[in-house]
């Protein structure tokens, strides 16, 4: 897996070459937690603090467990999209997503 963020207006790619099955154990932990709190009551808002939080331990996931510290979170937040850090956050936790298959368009079945 590999990472691209702007470092000091300098873009850097950063590469580990698994990711450890811990990275979907940690997921599962903050996600865990989060609906601990939520429990029984329908109408829970976790605070601006519990929501910062949350974000770091995620956001943790990727720098200090994939990528072995290899950066901080600061130089990812500062370095890449929301979307690009997610979409790398997910795929980490649960694997690149499967190619859709091209549906033909005269059918399925053999000799068409």
């Amino acid at each position: 897996m590999q990472i691209e963020l702007y470092i000091d207006g300098e873009k850097k790619i950063f590469t580990t070459p698994f990711v450890p099955q811990l990275a979907k154990r940690k997921y599962l932990e903050i996600m865990a937690k989060a609906e601990e709190k939520a429990e029984g009551n329908e109408h829970y808002i976790p605070s601006f603090k519990e929501q910062l939080e949350e974000e770091n331990e995620l956001l943790g996931i990727l720098c200090d467990v994939v990528f072995n510290g290899q950066f901080t979170i600061e130089q990812l937040i500062a370095g890449a999209s929301d979307d690009y850090i997610y979409s790398k956050l997910s795929e980490a936790v649960f694997g690149k997503p499967k190619e859709e298959k091209v549906l033909m368009s005269e059918g399925n079945e053999v000799g068409k």
